[in-house]
């Protein structure tokens, strides 16, 4: 399942990597991820077994610096990425953005990622 390895990748950057929802009373930094899409590819036999998820992960950190720099080692890990299950790995956006939590003192950057792999 594409998940369990992205949960691997992410907490080996960022050992709190949670997917959708961060728990409540965690410490930043932390980074939550979620498949926003999931295009499958298609013949004309029907379905060849390759997907294309779309996940958007998002980094919070206790000021921005700190942020980037966590964002910066996300994106060096994963842009490019490559292995068994994962046929290719592309930084399709990044952003400074506001931050949703609880505690507004958080600085927040989302990164977007394409997934190519096997089902």
């Amino acid at each position: 399942m594409i998940e369990a390895t992205l949960t691997a990748l992410l907490s080996s950057v960022c050992p709190q990597s949670y997917p959708v929802v961060v728990p409540k009373g965690k410490s930043a930094p932390f980074l939550t991820y979620t498949r926003v899409s999931t295009p499958r590819l298609r013949d004309f036999d029907g379905p060849i077994g390759t997907a294309k998820p779309r996940f958007q992960v998002d980094v919070y950190a206790a000021d921005f610096d700190a942020a980037r720099t966590l964002a910066t080692s996300i994106r060096a890990l994963l842009d490019g990425y490559r292995d068994e299950e994962i046929q290719d790995c592309a930084l399709i956006n990044e952003q400074d953005m506001s931050d949703l939590t609880s505690n507004p003192d958080l600085s927040r950057i989302m990164l977007e990622f394409r997934i190519t792999h096997r089902e």
